[in-house]
């Protein structure tokens, strides 16, 4: 009986060796073949961020805390590729990344994109790819003004695929982040020429009035449903007949647009602000005007209560 049982361990050692090293030989003839069925799928983007490239080769991608790199591939003797997946405003955005092997960027191709049409497809667009373009791995990247959501999660995707790079060619210096363009102004509008809002309440303390009230922004004009007017904190000095200060209490129109207004830049134009001057304007802020204008709404209820 001991003996038969020897001969069945024995037998069974056997089959699995040789079952092992069947899987082995056919690994070794198929993996070859699923990483260039793999690269062929990739190759026509791959030549666009490399298009002197001759060769391209999967990369193995460890340590990255993110978990935004879904591929990367070496382009032999010119640099690395970087597939990324974010999630955008309105659903995931695919794209590839490149470097050369000195840490500049060498191209930028947006695989998958179904944010906002002409506001996050933006990112797709000379005007956000020229300003990654030419960039190297440890500068910052800016977002689109008006499209912040989407092109800081394209940003944010980018960082992630430098941070591997710059490890992985031992690369010193950071990423540089996210930079954060400057608030660009559109035209001005004065503060009594929008419809009042409304004066939600009102509390005194000496000279200042400070009032809570809301105005009909982008989301509400355009008749969204369930949509709220925008809600500020206006003070003003009743001697001076001057505005003290205005800031956001409730913003309800679209986030990533018309929170854009919630800029020193922006209130500080309501500082001193005459409100007996039936001139007195102040600038709107481009791609977020509704939002903007919500607030002179808001200012007039406040002057007229």
């Amino acid at each position: 009986m001991v003996k038969k049982a020897l001969h069945f361990a024995l037998f069974l050692a056997i089959i699995s060796t040789l079952a092992g090293g069947a899987l082995a030989f056919v690994n070794g003839i198929t993996a070859p073949i699923i990483a260039e069925n793999a690269i062929a799928a990739e190759k026509a983007n791959l030549q666009i961020i490399f298009p002197t490239a001759t060769s391209f080769a999967p990369l193995e991608v460890k340590d990255d805390e993110s978990g935004l790199i879904k591929a990367a591939y070496t382009a032999q003797g010119v640099g690395i590729a970087y597939k990324v997946e974010v999630l955008g405003y309105a659903a995931p955005i695919k794209f590839l990344i490149g470097f050369a092997d000195d840490g500049k960027i060498v191209g930028l191709s947006i695989l998958e994109l179904k944010d906002t049409q002409g506001i996050g497809t933006r990112v797709n667009s000379p005007e956000f790819i020229d300003g990654v373009v030419g960039k190297t791995t440890s500068d910052g990247i800016a977002t689109l003004s008006g499209a912040t959501v989407t092109s800081g999660a394209v940003v944010k995707g980018i960082n992630a695929a430098k941070v591997h790079f710059n490890a992985l060619k031992g690369i010193e210096g950071g990423t540089g982040g996210v930079v954060t363009p400057p608030l660009q102004f559109g035209a001005s509008v004065g503060i009594f020429s929008k419809n009042a809002g409304t004066v939600v309440s009102k509390s005194v303390d000496g000279d200042v009035v400070t009032f809570i009230a809301d105005g009909n922004g982008y989301r509400v004009l355009e008749g969204y449903d369930g949509a709220k007017a925008n809600v500020f904190e206006i003070k003003i000095n009743t001697v001076t007949k001057k505005v003290v200060s205005v800031k956001f209490v409730e913003m309800n129109d679209t986030a990533g647009i018309g929170d854009k207004i919630d800029a020193e830049e922006f209130w500080a134009q309501f500082i001193g602000l005459d409100i007996t001057n039936q001139d007195s304007s102040i600038d709107v802020v481009s791609g977020a005007t509704f939002t903007s204008e919500s607030v002179v709404r808001a200012l007039r209820a406040a002057i007229e209560d």
